[in-house]
């Protein structure tokens, strides 16, 4: 699409980034959401070229790609509650193996004792060490030094090979700490299918993981 007005272009896709962004006005400034969205409006109208598509809903993405980006780039990462339960289950493991087997027990032990995918759990560390919302004594985020932190950046490495959609699953999931369920009603798609995918997900990442 060329415009030489985008400024019109933006006034009249306002309420699309409104009603999208209404979704995180909790815990992120809508002015900064709305910023966000502009930005999305006008890659979306560089793109577009396809006149059997109303614009407003080819433009849905990369609004809501632009959210999701500044969202992760935001110190303020939301952690769910089940994430941190999980997180705090992974140092209760930790701590128990390891007065169990009178010595230092790996990750892998780890997860493997609590039967979750080491990625999984990798992804919620992450989350929880960008996180200023929680105390770092609460999260005893030193223990984080602890896990090789070239597996950290490895798996920024391989979630920054996903597609788009596969990333905003990802975010959704493990950043934002939506049920699958939420993530389902924001993707437009199933619960099963956000299931089978996710699933599809974790094993493409762990198969490139070294």
């Amino acid at each position: 699409m060329k415009t030489d007005n985008i400024e019109q272009l933006i006034k009249e896709n306002e309420w699309l980034i409104y009603k999208i962004s209404s979704r995180y006005k909790e815990n992120y400034s809508i002015d900064d959401l709305y910023q966000a969205g502009c930005i999305g409006i006008i890659k979306a109208s560089k793109n577009y070229n396809d006149n059997n598509i109303k614009f407003s809903t080819y433009a849905y993405k990369y609004i809501l790609g632009e959210m999701i980006d500044y969202i992760r780039k935001d110190s303020n990462i939301i952690i769910s509650n089940e994430m941190y339960s999980l997180y705090k289950r992974y140092l209760k493991v930790k701590d128990l193996l390891s007065n169990k087997y009178n010595r230092e027990v790996s990750f892998h032990e780890i997860c493997s004792f609590m039967e979750i995918d080491e990625i999984q759990m990798l992804c919620i560390i992450e989350s929880i060490s960008k996180s200023k919302n929680i105390e770092e004594n609460d999260y005893a985020l030193h223990d984080k030094e602890e896990i090789n932190l070239d597996d950290i950046i490895n798996l920024n490495d391989r979630i920054n090979e996903l597609n788009e959609n596969e990333k905003l699953l990802i975010n959704y999931r493990y950043y934002l700490g939506y049920t699958q369920m939420e993530t389902a009603t924001l993707m437009g798609i199933t619960q099963v299918k956000v299931s089978r995918n996710e699933k599809q997900i974790l094993s493409k990442i762990k198969k490139n993981f070294t």
